[in-house]
């Protein structure tokens, strides 16, 4: 079974001063299996966050539908989405959105604490996802204690102790150095490859996508391109450099003539 589908998905923002309609996702036609990683790619502006918070709920979209786990989200209400996301889909951003005003262990304990899953809190789920994530000995911490890197393997627990069917990481690099987001990028790599998760990541960065099973390439709101990783991470980020300075060349050309 597909764990995700978007079908013909479309989206506009309109700004009301000018009367403008701008469309950021155009057609968007995108499958994420089982036990897959997927990683979308594009330029700042090219609608790739857009995508994923389309997929995953936060935002709605004008055409098309999002199918999770054979569940169509476009046609749920607010509460139904919301209690169906916290059940079914883990979050991680870029900036990390931990509370300062709670521990790191209180932060990672806040989905189990608003689905009242105590049972799980006294099986010790907090511990061993730590433990996991290589930050047991800063529980107790607040998270302006802490590095990002600690930070954002902090949100990943977080993100994770819900058992997820899917998750959705914006970014989840942009603001660590290349030492800490080489560790933050491992750990998705052991929870897909170890622990089957799905997850679906947009990035910029063509290292982190190396780390991926597929990458989709958006430009102008559309899918352009598409490549999966046959052989070793090596060869499949040669790949996608290869792709991604194609992209730049047409740009700078495009820019030019213009």
């Amino acid at each position: 079974m597909n764990v995700l589908e978007i079908k013909n998905v479309c989206k506009k923002y309109s700004n009301n001063s000018k009367k403008v309609n701008t469309t950021a996702l155009k057609n968007i036609n995108l499958t994420l299996r089982n036990n897959e990683f997927i990683g979308i790619m594009g330029t700042s502006g090219s609608g790739k966050t857009t995508l994923l918070n389309v997929a995953s709920g936060i935002d709605s979209c004008d055409e098309g539908e999002i199918n999770i786990l054979d569940n169509n989200i476009s046609e749920m209400d607010r509460n139904e989405l919301s209690l169906f996301r916290r059940s079914n889909i883990g979050m991680v951003f870029q900036d990390f959105n931990l509370l300062n005003s709670l521990s790191v262990k209180e932060n990672i304990m806040v989905p189990l604490l608003l689905d009242k899953k105590y049972e799980l809190l006294e099986e010790g789920i907090v511990n061993k996802l730590a433990n996991m994530m290589d930050i047991s000995g800063i529980l107790d911490r607040y998270p302006y204690e802490i590095s990002g890197g600690q930070q954002q393997r902090a949100a990943i627990c977080r993100a994770i102790i819900n058992n997820p069917k899917i998750i959705f990481a914006d970014e989840p690099t942009g603001n660590l150095d290349s030492r800490s987001s080489k560790k933050v990028l491992s750990y998705f790599e052991l929870l897909h490859n170890e622990y089957n998760a799905n997850i679906l990541m947009v990035t910029h960065d063509p290292f982190s996508a190396s780390y991926c099973d597929k990458v989709v390439f958006l430009q102008d709101g559309s899918i352009i391109n598409e490549i999966r990783k046959q052989g070793d991470k090596v060869k499949f980020l040669n790949s996608i450099l290869e792709i991604v300075q194609d992209f730049d060349t047409v740009r700078i050309k495009e820019d030019i003539d213009d």
